[in-house]
C-alpha cells in the first residue's frame, strides 16, 4: 500500500529530467514573446499613424479649405462691386489688391487640395482598386489595370500599396521612354503582391538619390519587399510585396 501511494511521486520525480530537457529544446526561443510584442506595437503604430493622416485630411478639407472657398467667394463678391462703382484711382487700387487677395486665395485653395490627396487619397476610402484606376486614368500614358483582392488589406497597407503605385507610375511617365505600362494587383497566402511593368528603355537603379529608395524604405516598414529588374534596354518590373494584413 505504501508503495502504491508512494510511486506516482516517485514516477514525477524521476520524469522532472526529462520535462525540463523538453521545455529547453521544444519551447518558444529566448526573445520571442519580446518579438511578438514588438510586432503587435508597429502593426498598431502603423495604424495609428494612418488613422492620424486620415484625420488631418478630414480636418483641413472641412476646416481651413472651406474657409479659403468662403474668402474666394466674398472677393469674388467685392471684385463685382467694385466693377460697378464709379471712383478713379482709388478705386482701381482697391480693385488690384483685391484681385491679388483672390488670386491668392485660389491659389492656396489648390494648394491645400494637393496636400490633402498626398496625405490620405480620398479615393481609398473607396478600396484600393478603384484607387488605382484613378491613378491608371490620370497616367500621361496609357496604363493596363489588373486587379484581383478577394478581401481588403489593412488601411496601411492600402496606403503604402497606392503611394508606391503613384511613384513608379511617376517615375515611368518621367524617365523611362515607355510607351506604354501596366499594374498588376494580386494576393497570395496573406501577401499582397503589387506588380509596375513598363516598355521602357531600362537602367532604373535603386541609388541612394533615387524615389525607389525611399520606396524601399516605406514598404520595408510593415517587413514588406521591394524588387527591381531593369535591365539595360528594358522591360522594368517593380515588385512590391506587402503583408495583406498588420
Amino acid at each position: 500500500m505504501a508503495l502504491l501511494l508512494l510511486a506516482p511521486w516517485g514516477v514525477r520525480l524521476a520524469l522532472v529530467p526529462e520535462r525540463w530537457l523538453a521545455r529547453t529544446l521544444l519551447g518558444p526561443a529566448p526573445g520571442a514573446a519580446r518579438i511578438r510584442t514588438l510586432e503587435q506595437t508597429r502593426a498598431l503604430a502603423v495604424d495609428d499613424a494612418a488613422a492620424a493622416l486620415r484625420r488631418i485630411e478630414r480636418d483641413l478639407h472641412d476646416g481651413t479649405a472651406a474657409r479659403l472657398v468662403a474668402l474666394a467667394m466674398r472677393l469674388g463678391m467685392a471684385q463685382e462691386e467694385l466693377a460697378e462703382a464709379d471712383h478713379p484711382e482709388r478705386l482701381q487700387r482697391a480693385r488690384s489688391l483685391v484681385d491679388g487677395a483672390h488670386r491668392e486665395a485660389k491659389e492656396t485653395l489648390a494648394e491645400l487640395r494637393v496636400l490633402t490627396r498626398g496625405i490620405h487619397p480620398p479615393a481609398l476610402d473607396k478600396g484600393l482598386e478603384i484607387a488605382l484606376a484613378t491613378l491608371a486614368a490620370r497616367s500621361p500614358i496609357p496604363v493596363a489595370l489588373e486587379a484581383d483582392l478577394p478581401e481588403r488589406p489593412s488601411p496601411a497597407v492600402e496606403s503604402i500599396a497606392f503611394f508606391c503605385t503613384a511613384e513608379l507610375l511617376a517615375n515611368v511617365a518621367k524617365h523611362s521612354g515607355a510607351r506604354r505600362a501596366a499594374v498588376e494587383l494580386r494576393t497570395r497566402v496573406g501577401l499582397l503582391a503589387l506588380l509596375v511593368r513598363d516598355d521602357g528603355t531600362g537602367g532604373a537603379m535603386m541609388d541612394a538619390g533615387s524615389g525607389l529608395r525611399g520606396l524601399a524604405d516605406r514598404v520595408r516598414m510593415v517587413d514588406g519587399r521591394l524588387d527591381i529588374r531593369s535591365p539595360a534596354g528594358g522591360p522594368t518590373t517593380v515588385t512590391v510585396e506587402l503583408p495583406l494584413h498588420i
